[in-house]
């Protein structure tokens, strides 16, 4: 994950705001940390984007964008990371939201009272959406919580072993 890498893959933020589409947020697109990809600003965009991930409704992307101009964190990775939460990852990142709201508020499983319907999930929504928030909450933190600290660790030994191989061409390690 090192800058090189993402300054490859990234888009550069020139091109990104002559979009004939984003031309209206041209003012806003112009500040620099919104495009820097330096370790903290980027796990920070990461960290957003995975909790933005987990909210149950259908605003990831545009959630994102808005809290890393908000936050002045790197926009394209926030959005990315947003992704988190896909057609095929959903049922599973929600499902285990739910238990474990159901889990921490210690109320009833509604597992055998409802069948796959939307009339029967339109009766019973009082009773999913409480242990359904509880759950993307505690989740969406832990998660982006796990991947910040993982990320970090991970930049912080690749840039040691790229040190440690300039300062020590022979290849082996010193004392």
């Amino acid at each position: 994950m090192p800058r090189r890498i993402l300054d490859k893959i990234l888009p550069h933020h020139a091109t990104v705001s002559e979009q004939w589409f984003l031309r209206p947020f041209r003012a806003l697109l112009h500040d620099p940390a919104l495009w820097a990809t330096h370790r903290r600003n980027v796990l920070r965009a990461v960290a957003v984007g995975i909790l933005v991930s987990f909210v149950p409704f259908p605003v990831h992307t545009a959630m994102s964008a808005i809290l890393a101009l908000y936050l002045r964190i790197n926009i394209p990775v926030a959005i990315v990371a947003s992704w988190f939460a896909n057609p095929l990852t959903m049922g599973p990142l929600y499902y285990a939201a739910y238990r474990v709201g159901v889990l921490l508020l210690g109320s009833g499983s509604l597992e055998g009272e409802i069948d796959i319907s939307l009339d029967d999930l339109a009766e019973n929504i009082d009773d999913i959406m409480a242990p359904l928030l509880l759950g993307c909450l505690i989740l969406g933190v832990a998660c982006a919580a796990f991947f910040y600290g993982l990320l970090n660790w991970l930049w912080i030994r690749r840039l040691r072993r790229q040190y440690g191989a300039r300062f020590n061409p022979s290849g082996r390690r010193g004392r």
